[in-house]
């Protein structure tokens, strides 16, 4: 295989994100030359886990209206989407998020003060739909309790932080919350 050590360092965990992110740069570029046993990078990288950890708090109501809620279709299908496409910074974070990533469904509860967190779960794999707009096959927890933290600066509908970040910042009742998984 002409890419195995390209490959074997993808299933390996030791890459970060910004390794996969130039890793996944080159390996389009050869795409595009016509290279294509370099396809098999890219469907790689969709499943490849990064070194370094970060949490998605993702918001799942249009509008802040919880009546439009998005959640329990998405847990539903076993993915999660983001197609507010015209928020640059958003979508920005949205593409740092990569198979591994824990992700955690809130809505902000006292504003400035507190979120309240619905639910969350593993990203399996980076998929692409027929309009190639980018989302997540995702493993969601069974869990259905729900708590309130704080907020985090969680403003936007895509937030994501590093672990380090959320270790120093949530409380001991987050984690209890994320160990009652019963799946």
């Amino acid at each position: 295989m002409k890419y195995q050590k390209q490959l074997e360092r993808l299933k390996s965990g030791t890459m970060n994100r910004s390794d996969l992110a130039v890793m996944k740069r080159n390996a389009e570029a050869l795409v595009k030359k016509g290279d294509t046993d370099a396809s098999e990078i890219l469907d790689a990288i969709d499943y490849s886990k990064p070194a370094d950890d970060y949490i998605l708090f993702m918001g799942f109501c249009p509008g802040a209206d919880f009546t439009q809620r998005l959640d329990l279709g998405w847990k539903k299908e076993g993915l999660c989407r983001f197609d507010y496409i015209e928020s640059e910074a958003q979508l920005n974070r949205w593409n740092t998020i990569c198979a591994g990533d824990l992700v955690i469904l809130k809505k902000r509860e006292k504003f400035g003060e507190t979120m309240k967190l619905y639910g969350f779960g593993r990203v399996k794999r980076i998929a692409y739909d027929q309009n190639n707009t980018r989302y997540f096959d995702m493993d969601w927890s069974s869990q259905e309790s729900e708590i309130e933290v704080p907020l985090m600066g969680c403003n936007s509908t895509v937030d994501v932080k590093s672990m380090n970040e959320v270790e120093k910042q949530m409380p001991p009742s987050f984690w209890a919350w994320l160990n009652a998984d019963s799946a």
